[in-house]
C-alpha cells in the first residue's frame, strides 16, 4: 500500500506541475515580460524533475527544451535573462503574432555555462530551435513548440493536468486536429527584404543591455 500511495504521489505532484507550466505560459502570453518568462523557464524544468521521478521520462528527447534549459540555468544561477517583446506588424508576417528577442551574446554566455559534457548537444539545439537574425536571436517559436510537444507527451503518457489550466490549449489544440491545421509553428518572418531589413534593425537597436 505504501508503494502504491507513493507512486499516487508522485503522479499527482507531476499533474501539478504540469498544471503550473500551461498556467505560466498562458500567463506568459497575456502579460509577455521578463518575470512571466522567467516563471514559464522554470515551470519547464521543474515538470521536468517532476516527470522523471513519476513515470522516468523526462523532456531531454526535445531539442527545444534543451536549449530553453540553458536559459533557465543562466537566469537562475548567473544573470537575468534580458529580452524585448513585441508584437508583428505588417508589412511583416508569421505563424506567430509576437517574438521574444533576447542578445546573441546573452544566449552564448547561456550556451557557455553548460558543463562541456553537454555544451554541444546545446549549442546544436539552440542554433536549431531558435532564430537567429545578427545579434538578435527570437525564442517565441521554441516556446509555443515545446508546450505543444509537452502536451503531446502528456497525453501519451496519460498524466492529466488540471483540467482549467490546460482548457485553452485543448481546445485550440483539437480545433486544429479537426481541420487538419499543423500544431507548431515555423515563426519564420515574411516582409520585402528592405522591410524586413529594417524591422530587424530597429529589433537590435531596441535590444536591451546585458
Amino acid at each position: 500500500m505504501e508503494i502504491i500511495d507513493s507512486d499516487n504521489r508522485r503522479t499527482r505532484s507531476c499533474q501539478e506541475a504540469a498544471g503550473r507550466l500551461f498556467r505560466a505560459y498562458e500567463h506568459y502570453c497575456k502579460n509577455t515580460n521578463e518575470d512571466t518568462l522567467f516563471n514559464l523557464l522554470n515551470a519547464t524544468h521543474s515538470l521536468n524533475d517532476r516527470l522523471g521521478k513519476a513515470i522516468g521520462r523526462d523532456l531531454h528527447q526535445f531539442e527545444g527544451f534543451v536549449a530553453l534549459k540553458s536559459l533557465r540555468n543562466l537566469a537562475h544561477h548567473e544573470e537575468d535573462v534580458r529580452a524585448n517583446f513585441r508584437f508583428i506588424f505588417e508589412p511583416t508576417i508569421s505563424d506567430l503574432a509576437s517574438i521574444c528577442i533576447l542578445r546573441r551574446d546573452q544566449v552564448e554566455r547561456a550556451i557557455q555555462g553548460v558543463h562541456t559534457k553537454y555544451r554541444e548537444a546545446t549549442r546544436s539545439a539552440c542554433e536549431a530551435q531558435f532564430h537567429w537574425y545578427g545579434q538578435a536571436v527570437n525564442i517565441n517559436p521554441c516556446l509555443f513548440n515545446l508546450v505543444v510537444h509537452i502536451f503531446e507527451l502528456l497525453r501519451e503518457v496519460e498524466v492529466e493536468p488540471p483540467e482549467e489550466s490546460v482548457a485553452l490549449l485543448r481546445e485550440s489544440y483539437e480545433y486544429e486536429l479537426e481541420n487538419g491545421f499543423s500544431h507548431f509553428v515555423s515563426g519564420r518572418f515574411t516582409a520585402p527584404a528592405g522591410d524586413l531589413e529594417l524591422l530587424l534593425q530597429e529589433i537590435a537597436a531596441q535590444m536591451p543591455e546585458p
